[in-house]
């Protein structure tokens, strides 16, 4: 075989037991150089896995085998945390994260604030977290459903209901749900969930969450809920849009079971936030609200200084639609095991922090269970200006 560039990047053909073990055999090499390290084990592959490296041809010796396979055990390395083989857990603040809950008054019984203390790819760490922490609610509620089938005489894995889980709209919940989607895949016995998109697509399909459904495995037990409707509705017409067809009812019908969100927010004094993109491109957006007054938005219902700004059926214009309207997210949490996870990290676009529509959810808005973000926002929210702008409300 001769080393073509097709043949030079295969790593991604290389069998899941393989990948597993030459990432095994890296993280816990001890404390040799990475040279030796990945020297030894390109001589192990080359000499028991040869036959399965697509860029080697067997007539060359074995130095030079070795050789070129050695600099591809970083790819490979590389490709088992892609497989989700490998878990990244940054290290929290954790103390900030107290300190956080003591300044706002947040009960630590109720609400759970986690600050990754990371100097680089803070927006990547973040949304890492934020996954680890969603995958951990998962699986507790999937526990949960289990133990229930069980208590009433079914099979727990054939009989326990799914667990339901909303998708959040944005760059930040794309990755997030990239992250998400990579532990659920790599699980060996995958239980029942039940996915759905908390927006329809407003306007890049890219991050809108009916195309993070494509991010799972399609051969685990995952059940699928679009919000299948126009991006924008006259603020009149949105309770009436909710019985316009059988799956858009539907969605709306299966809206109560969803225990378990997953989401972004945006900073409406940031260009790249979901929110100021679709008020400045949509011309037809509610007209009685003043824009000045806007400071973020969750899953585009816009929110001021002090609380929600209510897209009630007598604002004229159009609304974004969404799943869950401010008085259904204000009622999430009041249910046990309800879960409601927010990650608030940096813009992803321009690395500008979200500090002044994160403070109106740690003051007023206390319907989340779980709030990530960075320990440079966190200090930000911790200054006294922030502060300030808590006890005057703007």
């Amino acid at each position: 075989m001769t080393v073509t560039p097709d043949t030079e990047s295969r790593v991604v053909d290389l069998s899941d037991a393989l990948v597993f073990e030459v990432a095994k055999r890296w993280l816990t090499a001890g404390t040799d150089d990475q040279k030796k390290i990945t020297t030894r084990i390109a001589g192990w592959l080359v000499e028991n896995h040869a036959d399965d490296l697509p860029w080697l041809d067997l007539r060359w010796g074995a130095k030079r085998q070795i050789d070129l396979t050695r600099y591809r055990v970083y790819r490979i390395v590389r490709e088992a945390v892609r497989r989700g083989y490998v878990h990244l857990n940054p290290p929290e603040a954790v103390e900030v994260g107290r300190e956080l809950l003591s300044r706002y008054d947040l009960d630590d019984k109720k609400f759970e604030i986690r600050v990754v203390n990371v100097a680089e790819d803070v927006n990547d760490m973040v949304a890492r977290a934020t996954a680890d922490l969603a995958f951990q609610l998962l699986r507790r509620l999937a526990e949960q459903h289990a133990r229930e089938a069980e208590n009433a005489g079914l099979d727990p894995d054939k009989d326990a209901k799914p667990v339901s889980i909303g998708l959040g709209a944005g760059h930040s919940s794309l990755a997030v749900v990239t992250h998400l989607a990579t532990l659920i895949n790599a699980m060996p016995a995958c239980p029942k969930l039940r996915l759905h998109a908390l927006t329809a697509t407003i306007q890049n399909p890219m991050i809108s969450p009916v195309t993070f459904f494509r991010l799972f495995d399609e051969h685990k037990p995952i059940e699928y809920v679009d919000l299948p409707t126009a991006a924008t509705v006259e603020c009149s017409g949105y309770d009436a849009l909710q019985e316009q067809d059988d799956n858009i009812r539907r969605a709306f019908a299966l809206r109560d079971d969803i225990e378990l969100v997953v989401s972004s927010l945006g900073a409406a004094d940031d260009e790249h936030g979901t929110i100021r993109q679709y008020l400045d491109s949509n011309k037809y957006g509610p007209s009685s609200i003043n824009h000045r007054d806007i400071v973020g938005d969750l899953q585009y219902l816009p929110y001021h200084a002090t609380g929600p700004i209510r897209l009630t059926r007598n604002i004229p214009g159009r609304r974004a639609v969404t799943l869950f309207d401010w008085e259904n997210f204000e009622q999430y949490n009041q249910r046990p095991e309800r879960f409601f996870v927010i990650s608030a990290g940096p813009c992803r676009m321009c690395g500008s922090t979200k500090t002044p529509a994160i403070v109106p959810l740690l003051s007023h808005m206390r319907f989340w269970t779980h709030l990530v973000t960075d320990l440079h926002t966190a200090r930000e929210l911790l200054a006294p200006e922030a502060s300030a702008r808590l006890r005057k409300g703007t």
